[in-house]
């Protein structure tokens, strides 16, 4: 009789955990960076942005998806001397919520942490104190995705700075517009 309720028991664990494992997806993302830096010379740039994700199903309403990306924004120093250029290499990690608005298309938001990871000028002279960008900012996206056949999605989604840091006497933050290409797997 002691073996009826540890069968139970394994069996329930068993289809839990299949199910929890339809309920999770993963998936890869990458796409196009356009970048502003307020308050600095460097103000508009673009780069590129890649990574992977998680897709965790909540209740069928919301989903959770933490990710990490590796992003890169680059900005011309000087609109007078266009071979001046400035690289900041970051890697983020989003968690946002997201919401179905129709059966394709979703509106998302949450917070980012932010690490930098390279810098690297460009060009003659030099960019005052590039070393003085701070190493981590904290952030919160916002965004609109639509799912398309095939596990392919498409999302823009604006990335912004919360955190202040200050660069040679100035507040500034970061803001990024993104453009996405994901396939979930």
């Amino acid at each position: 009789m002691n073996k009826v309720p540890k069968v139970v028991f394994v069996w329930m664990a068993l289809m839990l955990s299949y199910q929890a494992h339809a309920q999770v997806k993963a998936g890869l993302r990458a796409g196009i960076n356009y970048a502003d830096l307020t308050q600095l010379l460097p103000k508009y740039g673009n780069g590129f942005h890649a990574g992977t994700y998680l897709k965790f199903s909540l209740a069928g309403l919301l989903e959770l998806e933490p990710g990490i990306q590796y992003s890169q924004r680059k900005f011309d120093v000087h609109p007078g001397y266009p071979g001046n250029s400035l690289h900041l290499n970051y890697i983020d990690v989003p968690i946002v919520v997201r919401m179905g608005l129709l059966p394709f298309v979703d509106v998302f938001a949450g917070p980012q942490a932010s690490v930098l990871v390279a810098r690297k000028y460009k060009g003659g002279g030099q960019f005052d104190r590039t070393t003085e960008f701070h190493e981590q900012e904290l952030g919160a996206l916002v965004g609109i995705g639509v799912s398309l056949p095939l596990g392919i999605n498409i999302q823009g989604s604006y990335d912004f700075g919360l955190s202040n840091p200050v660069h040679n006497g100035h507040e500034i933050k970061n803001r990024i517009f993104k453009i996405s290409l994901g396939k979930d797997f």
